[in-house]
């Protein structure tokens, strides 16, 4: 489960099932409202695995995107 349905659970009291279809939907309106060239780096910080278009975006969610800008900053744990 990602942290998004993980928050709409804690936070709004929705159901695994319900938490979930509030993601989907959420992320697709996202992604259908940025220009298809960041469409999969928003999927990709949103969890979703697709872009819009469908395509594999990135994987790694919001602590995948934390880790790829602390190595391009030089940082090293």
């Amino acid at each position: 489960m990602s942290e998004i349905s993980d928050l709409l659970q804690q936070k709004a009291g929705l159901s695994p099932e319900q938490a979930q279809q509030v993601e989907q939907l959420i992320t697709s309106h996202l992604l259908s409202r940025v220009p298809p060239e960041f469409q999969g780096m928003l999927g990709s910080v949103l969890g979703s695995g697709a872009g819009a278009d469908g395509q594999p975006a990135a994987s790694g969610g919001l602590s995948g995107l934390l880790g790829q800008a602390t190595s391009l900053f030089g940082h090293k744990s």
